[in-house]
């Protein structure tokens, strides 16, 4: 334990010891492409690389690698393909590993090369629980093919009981190296992350790595993260300002300066923070009523973010009653 200097009415023994251990995973253009199609510019993703990397953050995730048969190429831009072509005109091999995620049912075993013909070094593996089998199949093919592997099973607030207990089962007999708590909806509060990542490490022990990649409806992905990270967390994902679907996610700036550690140095993201500000006004991320009352109601922001296309963004008071009429009936709300 170690004394917070900001902070003098607070005794010493307040600051966790474990913020200096925990690696951070930057997904600023992965995410963020959910908010434009994944069509920043090379120069804006590659500037991104270089403050990453002068920062000296561990993981850059920098988009999806896709099947050409799920994702038309003609409807978003290169990051959800992750071209070698183009991830060599914006990054370069050093220190901090390169990432792509793959979303069960959108991508091939045959999409994924082996990492000895690739910049990429990290897999992640975006999976529902009912997926958890076809996302161990494409585990394997990964590990044989030399590369860091993460499992992140999305939309965790909806997961029934006995349904985690199988995909974490699953999960701890397998080989992964990482698996995330993903709070999709922007659903959780800490004391449902403390819960959570006891929950997987009782399953999974502790030769696998847990993580935190949260979202902020409720405007808690920066207090979810700092709990995860006081509960024990391996690593925890953040972006730049924030940027990510629909509300977005923990901003990077805000977590370097809570792990105030000399292993990172946040001023090269500072540099960076306006010209994704300037983003925020055209793509509508961060907090916003539609997806405070989505990430209330623990459903997906998708009409949330499709209100946020129109001028009756902030006209929620019917989008409310009808989830809320929609949870008196019994069950989970939706509009799907």
């Amino acid at each position: 334990m170690g004394h917070d200097p900001r902070i003098l009415c607070c005794p010493d023994g307040l600051v966790t010891d474990r913020r200096r251990y925990v690696k951070v995973l930057d997904c600023t253009i992965r995410d963020g492409g959910l908010c434009n199609s994944w069509k920043f510019d090379h120069e804006l993703v590659g500037k991104t690389f270089r403050a990453l990397t002068e920062a000296r953050v561990d993981y850059m995730e920098v988009g999806y690698r896709s099947s050409d048969e799920a994702i038309s190429r003609e409807k978003v831009g290169p990051w959800r393909f992750c071209d070698e072509k183009d991830l060599e005109a914006v990054a370069a091999r050093g220190d901090m590993k390169l990432s792509t995620m793959v979303d069960v049912g959108k991508v091939r075993a045959k999409d994924i090369p082996p990492v000895s013909d690739t910049m990429i070094g990290v897999v992640r593996i975006a999976t529902y629980a009912h997926q958890i089998d076809e996302a161990l199949e494409l585990l394997k093919h990964c590990l044989d093919s030399g590369y860091e592997t993460f499992i992140n099973v999305m939309a965790v607030s909806v997961c029934e009981p006995d349904d985690m207990d199988r995909y974490l089962e699953k999960l701890a007999a397998s080989q992964v190296h990482n698996v995330a708590v993903v709070d999709s909806f922007g659903a959780l509060l800490p004391h449902h992350v403390r819960y959570l990542f006891r929950k997987y490490r009782s399953f999974l022990g502790n030769e696998k790595h847990i993580g935190m990649h949260a979202h902020n409806n409720l405007q808690n992905a920066y207090a979810n993260t700092v709990a995860a990270i006081e509960e024990g967390a391996d690593f925890v994902d953040a972006t730049i300002h924030g940027i990510g679907r629909g509300a977005g996610n923990c901003p990077i700036e805000s977590l370097l300066f809570y792990l105030e550690n000399a292993r990172y140095d946040v001023r090269p993201i500072l540099d960076l923070v306006e010209e994704f500000a300037l983003l925020r006004d055209e793509l509508r991320w961060g907090y916003h009523l539609p997806y405070a009352i989505s990430g209330f109601m623990n459903v997906h922001p998708k009409q949330a973010i499709a209100m946020m296309d129109t001028q009756a963004r902030y006209q929620c008071t019917d989008y409310y009653d009808r989830l809320q009429k929609a949870r008196a009936a019994g069950g989970r709300p939706s509009l799907d």
